[in-house]
């Protein structure tokens, strides 16, 4: 079986908004913070159990990682989404941290259903 590679999401909630977001897996919802680091991901919450789960969001953005496929459902309000496939890539607005190695493997998909 060969190994999947992380999948990096970015929600930017435009407005107050309702989300489902549905996985596999368990992820963990962070909400980017300045700080005097620069940008940095906070805890948003409990982790995320796999299957479908409904959260609100304040206006601003949040991130996670998931190694499986997974979907998002805008159930109230606006969000724009960005994905990352290349893990060599620093997060969309985020300071870069280390890169290090990682191994050959599937991307897992990203889709928002309406």
């Amino acid at each position: 079986m060969q190994r999947k590679k992380s999948l990096r999401v970015m929600i930017d909630a435009t407005q107050p908004s309702v989300v489902e977001i549905i996985t596999k897996e368990c992820v963990q919802l962070d909400r980017i913070v300045s700080s005097h680091h620069g940008r940095v991901a906070d805890r948003h919450g409990p982790m995320l159990r796999p299957g479908t789960t409904r959260i609100s969001l304040d206006i601003g953005q949040f991130c996670f990682q998931a190694l499986s496929d997974t979907q998002l459902r805008v159930v109230q309000g606006g969000v724009v989404t960005t994905h990352v496939d290349d893990p060599k890539d620093p997060w969309p607005l985020l300071q870069p941290v280390g890169r290090g190695d990682h191994p050959e493997g599937e991307t897992p998909s990203f889709a928002i259903i309406e």
